[in-house]
């Protein structure tokens, strides 16, 4: 469109030359015109104004002469008193010749300049100015003489300016119809610029009709709206210049406004017609039959082409006026997408370059062109791909004005043209949606909530596409987009049901999708996806629903049922399970007849019912929720109504319902959930029972029923005892019982209340029945204990109960074991049973003590006596393992029947010497010595004594171990070093752990009758009593050149030694390279990377060290000077002492106070732990980092004078601080450590077995890292930290 406003400069001529207009002072012109049409100027000229109109009316004068006088006269007329006069008494004088001018002169510039004059005079002079111009000009224009020619460009050019300026003089024009038939007929002139200007005011007339009318009131221009139709998009179809294009536009664009196109369209003139013959005219003498529809189509394709953005948004916007007036139908939306329209929006899209304008005009565009359905489809298709590639610019930008209409066109073309989506467009479209859900999720957004339901809907649709399937990132893309979409529907504030249905229904699709893709890699994107919709379920939609279901629609409630019903039946067994599980951990039946409740619609009813077949199906497998599935229409909604049906009699009608009723039950009870009062619930099933016994007890009544009513019964009974004001029928108990007895059940294929199991195996009338179903539930796991979670669905619950004392579990076991192992026994019972009490005692450790309690020792004697030596080795070798796993769970004070197991030692020793003699050490020999090491043990607690008597002072033992230690030697003791990882090693390290037991139980059992120093004398010397056939010497090669293993159990053996010898005498009757041999041995073993060999190794030196040894071992053992300067420099130095740290001195700080101990402390203490290296080592602690070892340093080097006052109070207030640190981590930290105890199983190897001896020896030093738990290590520093201050105490006063 042109600028009408824009004012043009004339250029002046040259100062030489000579003007026509003088500026005389006389008082008339050269051409003798009277003086009062002369002005002056404010430069002293002066200005004839009738000169002026006769050289401008002249169209023979030289257009020079004329442009330089309207120069003159633009430049007066700038000076205030100058254009006063003019108008006020001069102006009708120029107005004619002015308008005249305009179409007199064929120069540019000379009518520019009339223009800018006319411009300013009507600026100055407003309303009454402006009127004379325009209607002077439109009478020019409506004069029956007009004709058009080149020279009305300016004309009309002026005539739209002053239109632009003052609005209100379009009134002041006197004949519009004329003016407007004469326009109307220009319209036909060639030229381009002519027909641009004409539209010009035509649509500035158009505009000015809605405030301006002749005296009729008519519209002057609703007679010629067909011509001025055809003849504009006529000439848009042919124009090539864009300034006339925008024109064109303009004026189309407010006849559609004011109704014209559509009305044109509806009617669908032709152009054939009489009036469109007056003024069309048509190309290659064709007649043009096409209707308007097709014309505007046409016309309108070359500028949706043109490289003028403005241009393009005109004729966009052209489209959306048109097609959005109310006459506009579907057959003419029809006929503009038949003429390709649709394609050239797409390419303008595809050229667009994101710009918001243009593709907000394309979006709206082809949004009102999809109605137009079928015929739309096809393009849709084609220009796919190039919608797509705009989406993002369009849905990054909150509530973008197009987002709706682009969401809807991407819906239309993936529901209508599936096959056209690639795999490409299906990643760019879902990554799109995902992150604009994110956002609005996250609050960086909003959305109105029909958008949200339109790119829930793409996303179903992209997953159902065929391209789907090969999109790499869609499986993570949809997880994501249904996460957020679930968040933002749950989130919202308005319960409304639209949202969370899309969300659901997006959900629904999602999970279906990843089930298309069979995978069973836990990490792969199926797998991914599947578990994210089970974890939104459980995570975030169930609880909602739990918190928000009163305030919810019926559809919204349906909908969430639905879905949630959905994934539980196209779940694998693991997922379903999964999501099953935690439904009824959320109190899923309550909920369900809560659903009843607010919304008793059938429906409903029925969409309840079927979702808790389907949790009955993948809890019990097998089609299991059948019977509630079956009668899901008749069942009632109300809980109480369920009751009072299940207590009726049966009958064929009533049994399906009856069943279904107990299914319900039974599933909600094991979950703790009762959907009615226990009162009630026991009531109805007494009176089930009482009214249906013949049928239960002689009839066909289906096992699932009595497993029912087995769980059931049981659990209400059990209230009973919490509750002594719910009162029972005997004579229902009594049939109960009777069910019991005589009706086939199986214990161990059915699951079963832990309350239930209790309640069963606290009643003495029915032990029978439960030893028959123990004895089932043992042969149905197996003798190799490897089915136990898989096939007994109530073992956990039931190996509990073996350890506690409120039920008949572990007497039935122990009475099962009496009675298993006698005349017609059956060995795969004993095996089986044998093996499943080892399973209870794996699972429950303190199920031993229970067992024990109720005589299977007894048991066990009566089994050795009847299997041992009289079976097969594998039998052998189960019972062997049985005993020891027994007694390495048991705890010693449950251990009191010991003539029992005294015979059960001498059979297994009878079997062990009897096997010996014939295959050596094998692993039926080691598990033996391990079930002796353990006795033993046990008997350091006052337990087993004269059992541990038996074994201490039996004569068998020494010799086969002795001759196992001489074959070690006998090719020299480096030869032990090869012996790592064999059976001679697993040999050797069993014999050494026996060695250590029999060594401390010998102190305990009897002390005083063993004479310590048999076990140091030489070889060639007389041993008295070695009953272990290990001396002292052996122990130390063992220590210098066995593994790291034998090195560990050696160590803990020589503990032993040395504790005997210590307390029986001071110090030991041996050579002194005797001795040194064994302190270097010690000595070299201090720093190993072993840290409880380390240990045990200064402990020994410690003791060695406390005896009355040659003065010479210690002062001039410069190795001992080196353990102690490294640990006073290690604790010295300035550093961070952590419990690691300290740990790895623990061995050198034992030896260092064995030094200070001895009588003759070595000279070089003084100048090594030196005033400086104490003080270093106190400012090196903290109240965290002090171990008990630091105290014990402490305490000797205040009793050997070491401290210095200042340092006594230093570390008396550290130990201070540490005992507050203590007691405030006590408080902090209530939980009791576990009493768990680890044991072996059946199926544990010999390095499991001996791993378990070694952390009972380990666990019976008291010095060692791994002693106790943190309250033992605790109360072990506060024990010392007191002592150290009882010891300062002491030191003050004397």
């Amino acid at each position: 469109m042109y600028n009408y406003e824009t004012n043009f400069s004339a250029n002046s001529i040259p100062e030489s030359s000579n003007p026509p207009l003088s500026s005389s002072s006389s008082s008339s012109c050269n051409q003798g015109h009277r003086s009062s049409l002369i002005l002056k100027t404010e430069e002293g000229g002066c200005i004839c104004l009738l000169c002026f109109t006769n050289l401008i009316s002249n169209p023979n004068s030289p257009t020079f002469h004329v442009s330089y006088a309207f120069s003159q006269l633009i430049h007066a007329v700038s000076q205030p008193s100058f254009l006063s006069h003019l108008l006020s008494y001069h102006f009708h004088l120029i107005l004619s010749p002015l308008v005249h001018s305009l179409s007199s002169f064929d120069d540019e510039q000379i009518c520019r300049q009339v223009i800018d004059l006319v411009s300013d005079l009507s600026d100055v002079g407003g309303f009454s100015v402006s009127a004379d111009f325009v209607a002077r000009i439109a009478d020019v224009l409506s004069s029956g003489e007009f004709c058009w020619s080149r020279r009305q460009f300016y004309l009309l050019h002026c005539l739209g300016v002053l239109l632009t300026r003052q609005t209100d003089t379009y009134a002041c024009i006197k004949d519009k119809t004329v003016l407007v038939n004469n326009l109307v007929t220009g319209l036909q002139f060639p030229s381009e610029e002519m027909r641009g200007e004409i539209m010009f005011v035509l649509y500035k007339i158009c505009i000015l009709q809605y405030t301006s009318k002749d005296e009729e009131g008519a519209d002057v221009l609703l007679e010629y709206c067909p011509v001025i139709l055809q003849l504009s998009l006529d000439a848009l179809m042919k124009i090539q210049r864009d300034d006339v294009r925008l024109n064109c536009l303009a004026l189309l664009k407010v006849l559609g406004q004011r109704g014209f196109l559509a009305r044109t369209f509806s009617s669908e003139l032709n152009m054939d017609t009489c009036e469109a013959d007056d003024y069309s005219q048509t190309s290659n003498g064709e007649a043009n039959g096409s209707s308007m529809s097709r014309l505007f189509a046409e016309a309108i394709k070359s500028p949706l082409l043109s490289p003028d953005i403005q241009v393009q948004t005109s004729t966009l916007d052209l489209i959306v006026n048109c097609l959005t007036c109310g006459d506009c139908s579907l057959k003419q939306i029809q006929v503009l997408v038949e003429e390709n329209l649709a394609d050239y929006i797409f390419e303008i899209l595809r050229l667009s370059d994101n710009k918001d304008q243009i593709v907000s005009s394309c979006v709206q565009v082809l949004n009102l062109l999809s109605t137009a359905e079928d015929t739309f489809t096809q393009r849709l298709s084609l220009g796919f791909s190039t919608l797509v590639s705009v989406l993002p610019g369009v849905v990054e930008v909150p509530f973008h004005p197009i987002q709706p209409q682009m969401l809807k066109l991407v819906l239309d073309g993936i529901s209508t043209s599936p096959g056209v989506v690639s795999v490409k467009l299906v990643e760019a479209i879902s990554s799109s949606l995902a992150l604009m859900l994110k956002r609005y999720t996250t609050g960086e957004m909003g959305m109105l909530p029909e958008t949200f339901s339109t790119i829930c809907s793409i996303l179903v649709a992209l997953v159902k596409s065929p391209s789907a399937s090969g999109a790499s990132i869609l499986m993570a893309t949809v997880s994501e987009a249904s996460r957020h979409a679930i968040l933002a529907s749950l989130s919202i504030i308005d319960l409304s049901s639209c949202q969370l249905l899309h969300s659901l229904s997006l959900l629904k699709e999602a999970y279906s999708f990843s089930q298309k893709i069979s995978s069973t890699r836990s990490n792969s994107p199926e797998m991914q996806l599947k578990n994210s919709v089970i974890e939104i379920c459980q995570n975030h939609i169930l609880p909602w629903f739990t918190t928000e279901i009163n305030g919810l629609e019926e559809e919204s409630v349906l909908g969430i049922l639905e879905t949630l019903h959905i994934i539980l039946s196209q779940a694998h067994d693991t997922q379903a399970l999964q999501l099953t599980h935690a439904l009824l951990s959320n109190s899923w039946f309550s909920l369900s007849f809560r659903c009843l409740g607010l919304y008793p619609s059938e429906i409903m009813r029925l969409r309840v019912y079927l979702m808790l077949s389907t949790i009955v199906d993948n809890l019990l497998g097998d089609d299991s929720g059948g019977p509630i599935q079956t009668v899901s229409s008749t069942l009632p909604t109300d809980p109480v109504d369920l009751l009072f049906l299940l207590g009726q009699k049966n009958n064929f009608e009533l049994s399906s319902c009856q069943t279904a009723i107990l299914q319900i039950l039974y599933i909600s009870s094991l979950y703790d959930e009762m959907v009615a009062d226990k009162k009630l619930i026991l009531t109805s099933l007494e009176q089930f029972m009482l009214a249906n016994s013949s049928h239960l007890l002689f009839g066909s009544a289906d096992s699932n029923v009595i497993i029912y009513l087995l769980n059931l019964y049981a659990l209400c009974r059990s209230f009973t005892k919490i509750n002594y004001q719910i009162c029972y029928s005997p004579d229902a108990e009594k049939i109960f019982f009777q069910l019991l007895e005589e009706r086939d059940w199986d214990l161990s294929s059915c699951n079963i209340h832990p309350s239930s199991l209790r309640w069963l195996f606290q009643q003495e009338k029915i032990t029978k029945s439960l030893s028959s179903q123990i004895l089932k539930l043992c042969r149905n796991s197996g003798s190799n204990g490897t089915l136990v979670d898989s096939s007994v669905l109530n073992f956990q619950d039931i190996a509990l109960l073996a350890s506690v004392g409120d039920n008949l579990l572990p007497k039935v076991l122990v009475l099962l074991l009496k009675q298993c192992v006698g005349e017609d026994m059956l060995l795969e019972d004993v095996m089986s049973l044998l093996h499943f009490i080892s399973l209870v005692i794996n699972a429950f450790p303190h199920a031993s003590d229970q067992l024990c309690m109720h005589g299977v020792d007894n048991a066990i004697q009566n089994l050795c006596s009847n299997m041992l030596c009289s079976s097969s080795l594998e039998n052998d070798m189960i019972v062997s393992r049985f005993i020891f796993i027994i007694l390495c769970s048991v705890q010693s004070q449950t251990l009191y029947c010991d003539e029992a197991w005294l015979a059960v030692i001498m059979k297994l020793l009878d079997s062990f010497t009897l096997r010996m003699k014939t295959n050596g050490w094998k692993e039926e020999h080691l598990l033996v010595l391990g079930v002796l090491s353990l006795v033993l043990h046990h008997s350091t607690h006052g337990a087993l004594v004269e059992t541990a008597k038996f074994i201490l002072l039996n004569s068998s033992l020494a010799p086969l171990m002795r001759a196992t230690v001489d074959g070690l030697f006998v090719n020299g003791s480096a030869s032990i070093e090869q012996e790592e990882e064999t059976d001679t090693e697993q040999a050797l390290v069993f014999i050494l752990l026996f060695s250590h037991f029999y060594l401390r139980s010998l102190q305990v059992v009897l002390p005083g009758n063993m004479d310590w120093q048999n076990f140091f004398c030489l070889p060639e010397k007389t041993c008295t009593l070695p009953s272990i056939g290990i001396l002292c010497q052996d122990v130390c090669r063992f220590l210098h050149f066995g593994s790291s293993l034998v090195k560990l159990v050696a160590s803990y053996c020589l503990i032993e030694l040395l504790n005997g010898i210590t307390d029986q005498q001071n110090g030991v009757n041996c050579s002194m390279g005797y001795l040194r041999s064994m302190v270097a041995i010690l000595e070299g073993l201090v720093f190993h990377h072993d840290l409880r060999i380390a240990m045990n190794s200064g402990l020994c030196l410690s003791m060695i060290f406390s005896w009355e040894v040659p003065t010479s071992l210690v002062r001039n053992n410069s190795w001992c000077r080196t353990i102690v300067e490294e640990l006073a420099k290690s604790l010295a130095a300035p550093c961070s002492v952590s419990t690691s740290f300290m740990n790895h001195h623990r061995p050198a700080v034992y030896i260092t106070i064995a030094l200070l101990r001895s009588k003759t402390v070595p000279p070089w203490m003084n100048s090594v732990l030196n005033e400086a290296c104490v003080s270093g080592i106190i400012e090196n602690l903290s109240p965290n980092n002090i171990s008990v070892e630091v105290v014990l340093l402490f305490q000797q080097l205040l009793l050997s004078a070491y401290l210095k006052s200042d340092q006594i109070a230093k570390i008396d207030h550290l130990l201070q601080a540490c005992r507050r640190c203590i007691c405030m981590e006590n408080n902090e930290d209530e939980c009791i450590e576990e009493n768990g105890r680890k044991v072996v199983t059946m199926s544990s190897d010999m390095g499991e077995v001996c791993e378990f001896l070694l952390e009972i020896m380990s666990s019976e030093s008291h010095l060692d890292i791994n002693t106790g738990g943190h309250h033992a290590k605790a109360n072990r520093l506060m024990e010392e930290t007191d002592l150290f201050s009882k010891l300062v105490a002491g030191n003050r006063e004397v």
